[in-house]
Order: C-alpha cells, then structure tokens, then sequence
C-alpha cells in the first residue's frame, strides 16, 4: 500500500494565519479527516517567533520589532527564538512543515530518533541544492559541525506538526538586533562567533534557491525518505473555517503574553542543560513560594506539563522535601517526554534548582 500525502505548497501569510493554520493542520491530520502534510511558509510581514515556553519581554527586544516593522508570535512548539527573515525578506527562511499522525508506521517512539526520522527529507533537499547536511544533536541539522536548522514538534489530538527553517541566506547583526541583544552591545566579535557556528545555502553554494524550486524538491524528498506519493492539495472547507475560528487566539495578547507571563520575583537560577536553556524564578516570601515560572528553550511533551508542576509548588515552604520524586511522578502519570535528557534527569535537575532558590 502506497500512502497519499498533500502537498500544500507554499503558504504566504502573516504569523497568527500560519500559526493558526498549523494547530488546526495538526489536529486535522491526528484525527484521520485528511493526510499526513506538507507545506513550506513565508512570513509576511517578517516576523520573530519564540518557543511555547519562552517568557517574551526575556526573548525578544520588543521595541526593536516595532521599529523594524516585524511581528512577533508565540509558537505551539518549544525551542528559542527565531527571525524569520534574511538580507532579502522571508523567503530567505521559510518555514517548512511535516503533518504526520502519531501512528504513522515506522516512527521512532524515542523522541531523538522520531526527530531524525522526520527530518530525512529536510536533509535530502539541503543535499540536493548542494549541501552535505546531517542531523546532529537533540534537534539540529548541521553542516560540517555548523548549524543550518533547527528543529521542532507540536502535538495534539494524535497528530504531530515536525517544522523548522530553510536557512537560504542570514543576516546575524539583525537576528541580534531583535532577539534581546541591544544594537550597542553587539560586537563584531559576537557577530563573527554567530557566523562561525551558523550556515547557509548561500554561504555553502554560492547561490539561492528559488522557494518554488525547493518546494518541487521537498516533494520528492518526501516521497524518496518515506516511500509515498504526494499529490498537490488544497485545505478543506473545514480546515479554512476551523483557522478562522482560531485566529482570534494567535492574534490575541493573552497568548503572546500570557502563556508564560513576567511575574514579580525575589529569586531565579538559570542552568544550560542538554535538553535546553531553562530558567525558574519565583517569588519567595519567609521561605514560602507564592508564584513560580519555569520558561526556557527546551522541548517537552505534553507541554501542559510545565503547569502542572508550576502549580503543585504554590505555597509550599522551601525546601521542598522529595521534590525529586514529586516531578518524576507528574511526569510519569502525563507519560511526558522530554528532548535531551530522559524524565529522571529532567527531575533530579528541576528540583535541585527549586530547592536552591531557598539557600
């Protein structure tokens, strides 16, 4: 049996219609009522994104994008922030987007191999425009040890969304600009380190690609990583009323703001792990916590997870005495997982930074 997948091709549009569109691609696909998908996507106008758990007022120099012109959008996938444009516009970074349920034959349950998995095709295009690229890492497709896209999942209702960026050219002193790194702070040093670890489809042929040529071999690539066909499609009359409906939520502050909010502190840690920058501030009144936010770049599932464990530490007197074994239980009852490092490590090492906050 030879499975038919849809190819949505290239989809020009502003953030919340995009991120709108892929909650609802996602769900669509998990549930049955159409097949697994593709897509490639421009933002227009430029826009910045930041990962679900990110905090925005920590992530991104907001007045920098009203200056520029750029929108800024909250993902549904986990990871840091992102510009998503290069010297020339957005179609220097699509966004490309693999729909695919959960039940998909032959994929990983590991999280590291179901990424790598997805990402074949992803590899094949860059291998085609010229490019010797290999996923390496937790979630990074690299090129000769430098890095030429990241990688990310939402997913919900059965489904998954696997997206990332086709970095054809790059601007680092803008992408600094933006992404909290005020214009007088940056130095040609720090641009230069930036540019030593990043690559591009420029940087490594000489030339770009046209986005309606990478679609055509995104396609094939599709076909050859996963051995099916893929036929040229369109939304359903259900999909375009549900994006409808959702826009009034990505257009809304409330998700851009509210998801993971600024929150009055008195103490915070930040640890770089292996699945990721995560930072933890609370507000600790006589050793007591009243609010506490976990944000960082790191990919966990169900994301909903983090709120839950955010809650059961609501005033609790610090230290919290098997704090370890309290998270490592939320997270086995949420069959959560964690990019990076297994639900254990993830454990020991949010709790050791909670009960620090109490020193």
């Amino acid at each position: 049996m030879t499975y038919m997948w849809r190819s949505l091709g290239v989809y020009k549009a502003t953030a919340a219609e995009i991120h709108a569109s892929q909650e609802v691609i996602t769900q669509a696909v998990g549930n049955g009522i159409v097949p697994p998908t593709i897509r490639i996507v421009v933002y227009d106008p430029p826009a910045v994104t930041i990962g679900y758990h990110q905090n925005l007022e920590s992530s991104v120099n907001i007045d920098a994008l009203k200056r520029k012109g750029y929108e800024v959008m909250r993902r549904a996938t986990g990871g840091g922030a992102v510009l998503m444009k290069g010297p020339d516009g957005p179609e220097d970074a699509p966004g490309w987007e693999i729909y695919v349920p959960e039940t998909f034959p032959n994929l990983p349950y590991d999280l590291k191999e179901n990424y790598k998995y997805l990402s074949r095709p992803v590899v094949e295009v860059y291998r085609t425009l010229g490019v010797n690229a290999k996923f390496r890492g937790k979630n990074d497709i690299e090129v000769n040890g430098k890095k030429i896209a990241g990688v990310g999942q939402f997913r919900s209702s059965g489904g998954i969304l696997h997206t990332g960026t086709f970095l054809f050219d790059f601007d680092v002193k803008e992408m600094l600009e933006v992404i909290k790194h005020p214009i007088e702070k940056i130095s040609d040093k720090m641009i230069k380190s930036f540019e030593e670890r990043v690559t591009t489809v420029k940087k490594e042929t000489g030339k770009k690609p046209t986005i309606e040529e990478v679609m055509e071999v995104f396609k094939q690539a599709v076909e050859k990583s996963f051995g099916v066909k893929v036929y040229d499609g369109e939304l359903t009359q259900e999909e375009k009323e549900a994006i409808k409906k959702l826009l009034k939520k990505y257009r809304s502050q409330s998700w851009l703001y509210e998801v993971r909010p600024s929150i009055e502190y008195t103490k915070s840690i930040i640890k770089k792990t292996p699945g990721g920058l995560i930072e933890v501030r609370a507000k600790i009144t006589e050793n007591v916590i009243e609010n506490i936010l976990i944000t960082g770049d790191f990919f966990v599932y169900p994301h909903t997870i983090i709120y839950d464990i955010e809650g059961s530490l609501r005033w609790v007197p610090l230290p919290v005495s098997d704090l370890e074994d309290k998270i490592l239980k939320l997270l086995k009852e949420k069959e959560a997982r964690i990019i990076g490092m297994n639900i254990e490590q993830f454990a020991k090492l949010l709790a050791e930074m909670i009960n620090s906050l109490g020193m």
